[in-house]
């Protein structure tokens, strides 16, 4: 009876530490969400948003989806608005567009990571879409006293032709620069036109060296060169650097070089291919591109610009030495 017993009772020890062992195993092969955070909203237009987020751990399981969710109520989930992108490396950052948003709206976006084990989300992040100018005409005077068309492009407002003054907003004359010798060793600011022939003036408007941007006073009072952030605001609006210089080239070959390629200028901005001035004082490719300055400085001896081409219809960025003589757009402050 005893060795019954014994047996009986070693029976229930082994099963009760069965259970035991198979809790323990539960709970040590319990699966691990991915974590996942959301960083910045950076480029907001009245349609559209970029957005930032990186995952930081796939978790436990297979990573099988990371994106962007967003709406606007608080806490957006994958059953809201999102847009994904590739999985590897996951642990890189990714950037986002985040389309069909409507102006002055609060919209709220979480980073997202799906794994096998499930979805996590990252930290809340808002913003605000701004109203949407499209379309908006007026007209500002320089210091010479040339009158200039306005357009509204999203939400910004540009003056739609190149300029063309030669005093700054104060009253100041800008040196007019004709030789290439002085030109090429040139360190302040100078303006000139291509081909130091005033003929091109009323079309493709001055070319003026990185100098005479770098003051500050170009552009008309309330009006600024633009920033490379502020450049990336109309590409973002008008869909991205490959379809944005189309967009914003005068349409046709009477100013541009055929094929002047994806050129309808839907945005009203009327980009004209001035060509520019090299840092040798040499003269190029006048009815074929258009340089044009950005307000931010690349290292003390180069500058950003963005460009139009006749044979694309991108919009590329590129920095060339201050020297270099390229046209000019202003923003309204």
């Amino acid at each position: 009876m005893k060795d019954a017993n014994k047996s009986v009772t070693a029976c229930v020890v082994s099963i009760s530490m069965f259970f035991i062992v198979l809790g323990i195993s539960c709970k040590k092969e319990k699966s691990v969400l991915p974590e996942v955070d959301t960083t910045e909203v950076s480029v907001v237009t009245p349609t559209s948003a970029s957005c930032t987020g990186v995952v930081i751990s796939a978790g436990s399981t297979k990573l099988i989806e990371k994106g962007l969710c967003w709406s606007d109520s608080p806490s957006p989930t994958i059953e809201d608005s999102t847009v994904s992108t590739h999985l590897y490396p996951y642990l890189v950052p990714f950037e986002l567009r985040i389309g069909g948003l409507k102006p002055e709206i609060t919209y709220y976006v979480r980073a997202y990571a799906t794994s096998e084990a499930g979805t996590s989300y990252g930290n809340e992040l808002l913003f605000a879409t701004p109203a949407d100018l499209t379309g908006e005409k007026g007209t500002v005077a320089d210091s010479d006293g040339n009158i200039y068309q306005t357009i509204g492009i999203g939400s910004q407002i540009w003056i739609a032709e190149n300029l063309k003054t030669t005093r700054y907003n104060d009253g100041t004359s800008i040196p007019l620069i004709t030789g290439n010798r002085e030109w090429s060793q040139l360190f302040k600011p100078a303006y000139c036109w291509y081909n130091n022939d005033v003929i091109n003036k009323d079309i493709y408007g001055a070319l003026y060296n990185w100098y005479t941007v770098q003051t500050g006073k170009l552009c008309p009072s309330g009006w600024h060169v633009p920033d490379l952030k502020e450049w990336k605001i109309i590409e973002t609006f008008l869909g991205g650097p490959d379809v944005a210089g189309g967009k914003m080239k005068a349409a046709g070959t009477d100013y541009w070089k055929s094929p002047n390629v994806g050129a309808t200028n839907s945005s009203g901005f009327t980009g004209l291919p001035g060509g520019f001035r090299a840092d040798d004082g040499s003269f190029v490719y006048i009815r074929e591109s258009n340089l044009l300055w950005s307000s931010t400085g690349n290292k003390s001896t180069s500058a950003w610009y963005r460009a139009q081409g006749y044979i694309a219809s991108d919009l590329p960025i590129g920095s060339n030495t201050v020297l270099w003589g390229g046209s000019v757009r202003c923003i309204k402050d």
